[in-house]
């Protein structure tokens, strides 16, 4: 019966915003991700945690995700988190060990301008979730186009084919191809990476 509930309650477990956008984004740089990662402590801690995003490419990703900035008490955890997370992962995943670790926070909006200073000081890369989504857009836009060369547009659209798109990507590739997002305001924040939407034909 116990087996039952948990299994119930992980069937119904939400993800947040920031924890989609983050799978989404990673997968579409052809990071390998894992989520929820089950993470033991070090000795001296009591309980195990998990860890939001585990990404694999040239480098290890360690991502924590949350819906907003939280406090300084808050961010302790999260800081504490990702530094047993490496802890761990180094430890159990030995074949990883020798590829360069980064640690990162995205997060939903507030105002905790020390919330970020701290971590930084800690090596710990804050990025606001809607600067991390229009990068997503921007990469999924990539894909879309480079899948569409040499095909013939329709006037107004971006696109022709979107393929076999599921999920998230399939609802974007729609918004995108049909002028639903506010290109604008989507190009304002690529704009700090030197990148911007394709334009509709």
């Amino acid at each position: 019966m116990h087996c039952s509930i948990q299994l119930i309650k992980l069937k119904n477990m939400k993800y947040s915003n920031s924890e989609l956008i983050v799978e989404r984004y990673f997968r579409l740089l052809h990071y390998l991700v894992e989520k929820d990662v089950p993470i033991l402590p070090p000795s001296g801690k009591k309980f195990w945690s998990d860890l939001d995003i585990l990404a694999v490419g040239d480098e290890v990703l360690l991502i924590s995700c949350k819906d907003y900035l939280p406090s300084g008490k808050d961010i302790d955890k999260v800081i504490s988190n990702l530094e047993d997370s490496e802890q761990y992962i180094k430890k159990e995943f030995k074949h990883l060990k020798e590829k360069p670790f980064k640690k990162m926070y995205v997060y939903g909006g507030g105002t905790g301008e020390h919330v970020l200073k701290i971590l930084e000081a800690k090596g710990i890369e804050p990025i606001e979730i809607k600067d991390l989504f229009a990068l997503y857009l921007k990469e999924l836009d990539k894909f879309l186009v480079n899948m569409n060369d040499g095909k013939s547009i329709p006037k107004g659209k971006r696109y022709t084919i979107i393929g076999e798109q599921e999920g998230l990507d399939k609802f974007c590739s729609f918004l995108l191809n049909n002028n639903f997002f506010n290109d604008s305001a989507i190009n304002k924040l690529l704009k700090k990476k030197n990148l911007e939407l394709s334009i509709p034909r």
